[in-house]
């Protein structure tokens, strides 16, 4: 069976302060993970994709209704604005207006009309569980359910646009987060929706079973199944718990 192709490919070398970022890597999974340490250049590598910052050297194609798009490459002078780039985000706080519902800010995302629109919003509101919340504005919404909406609002304007998350669930309880990560595999499913989301937790890694990133002082140091790449990190956090269990209880003064 041949290879599917990438709908990612990125070449990019840029210096932030003290760090000297030369990553390279395709993408070809339906959820792919960029996992490291803070600093090691995950969220500079959204923002180039993304076009908001403009990289020292770089060379990155997005594959859109099978046609891969170069957004940007320095050596021949190739820069596609922001919004003209086959991309969507979804970042850590929730950006939603505010005189909208919840429906009202979908609808805002959704590029269809009429009733192919109302279709989507009906499927995105199922997938995460916002039927209750439709008729509601952001200030009458928890700070979860603003992200609920914020993220649900980004799988729809993404609608099978490589789709970026900068750790959106950083913060979240974790009943909450697992809910958002089955609504946006199922939403990505059904609209072939390729994701690329930052995150430092190894849980959710293993949750979505997905392709891992591991970089490391600004370089792609494995990429591959999540039980691979994260091994290492896996038994490291497996041993610290088993010693916090088996830890004798100071005792009181």
């Amino acid at each position: 069976m041949p290879a599917s192709p990438p709908h990612l490919s990125f070449e990019m070398k840029h210096r932030v302060g003290a760090l000297g970022l030369d990553v390279a890597f395709e993408l070809t999974r339906p959820w792919t993970i960029l996992f490291g340490p803070s600093g090691s250049g995950k969220s500079t590598i959204l923002r180039a994709i993304a076009g908001l910052m403009r990289p020292d050297h770089a060379r990155i194609a997005v594959r859109w209704s099978h046609h891969p798009r170069t957004v940007i490459d320095t050596a021949s002078g190739v820069w596609m604005p922001p919004h003209k780039r086959p991309v969507r985000w979804a970042a850590q706080r929730p950006a939603l207006f505010p005189h909208m519902t919840v429906r009202q800010n979908l609808g805002f995302a959704s590029e269809m009309k009429n009733s192919d629109s109302d279709q989507a919003i009906d499927r995105v509101t199922q997938c995460f569980r916002l039927g209750a919340l439709a008729d509601r504005r952001p200030a009458m919404l928890s700070g979860g359910e603003q992200q609920r909406v914020s993220i649900a609002r980004a799988a729809i304007a993404a609608n099978g646009r490589l789709l970026l998350l900068d750790e959106p669930f950083t913060g979240l309880d974790a009943t909450l987060r697992d809910e958002l990560l089955a609504g946006l595999e199922l939403w990505a499913s059904q609209t072939r929706t390729p994701i690329l989301s930052v995150t430092h937790d190894i849980s959710e890694a293993f949750q979505l079973n997905a392709e891992v990133l591991k970089l490391r002082d600004g370089r792609i140091a494995a990429q591959g199944p999540a039980a691979t790449v994260l091994a290492e990190e896996r038994a490291r956090l497996i041993a610290q718990l088993d010693t916090a269990l088996i830890r004798p209880e100071a005792p009181f003064a």
